[in-house]
């Protein structure tokens, strides 16, 4: 996997605008060249930002979006329409804006639906199944976008835990939480990095230590990744197969 590759923006604004060109780009050529683009989305600001600038360009009315579907890396598993949810937050944003079929929003299960976090972790394994080449366990996304908390957490797999260690290509049932709310799903790293190309969206002073450690792990090849770097900075298992990029704002590097 190659290692990767720092882009530095102004404020968060340049970010965004920025980061929603380059994701009309993939998913044009991803339609172009196999007739379908997968994403694997993530929430947070940056990532709500990132959708309010793509509802906003005029490139979003150019795409077939039937021929588009949009996945989760994680979700907090709560009441469906709840403010906290990454799957609100995107459809308020962009999504309810989009001519999109309902099945193409895999979206992970909210408490109101699934009686538990695990039930709802299992049917989303399925569901990444379901839509998997033959012999795999999961799509092969064209873009997985990720944030990266203060502490170097990516979806809701955290420092210190042992989720960021797991080998399956599954979704996971998250408890304990050290950010709220406390019961989430998440992607396994090895489903994350299924990801053709991974993005990073950093945004603000308070992710330069994260930032920092993610840069120097950049700098490692997969062999050098030990369980250590793991366990005090999940970002830095996160990597695409062709193409990683850290996009940031100054103030964050």
């Amino acid at each position: 996997m190659p290692n990767p590759q720092v882009i530095e923006h102004a404020d968060k604004s340049e970010l965004a605008a920025s980061t929603g060109s380059r994701i009309l780009a993939v998913i044009n050529d991803a339609i172009k060249n196999n007739g379908i683009a997968h994403l694997s989305l993530t929430g947070g600001t940056m990532g709500i930002a990132v959708w309010s600038a793509i509802a906003e360009s005029g490139q979003a009315r150019t795409i077939d979006w039937s021929k588009v579907h949009f996945w989760w890396s994680d979700e907090r598993f709560v009441e469906t329409g709840h403010a906290d949810r990454n799957e609100k937050q995107a459809k308020d944003a962009l999504l309810d804006s989009l001519e999109i079929p309902a099945e193409n929003l895999h979206i992970m299960g909210a408490s109101d639906v699934f009686d538990s976090v695990d039930k709802a972790a299992e049917a989303y394994t399925a569901e990444l199944k379901k839509f998997a080449p033959e012999g795999q366990v999961s799509p092969a996304f064209d873009l997985g976008l990720l944030g990266l908390g203060p502490d170097g957490h990516i979806a809701s797999l955290f420092p210190d835990r042992e989720e960021i260690h797991l080998s399956t290509f599954d979704s996971l049932a998250v408890r304990n939480s050290p950010k709220p709310p406390p019961t989430r799903v998440s992607m396994s790293l090895p489903v994350i990095n299924r990801a053709r190309k991974i993005w990073f969206l950093i945004a603000g002073s308070d992710k330069q230590d994260a930032t920092a450690r993610l840069r120097q792990a950049a700098e490692l090849s997969d062999d050098q990744l030990t369980a250590e770097i793991l366990t005090a900075t999940p970002g830095a298992g996160a990597r695409g197969t062709e193409e990683t990029l850290i996009l940031a704002t100054q103030d964050a590097l």
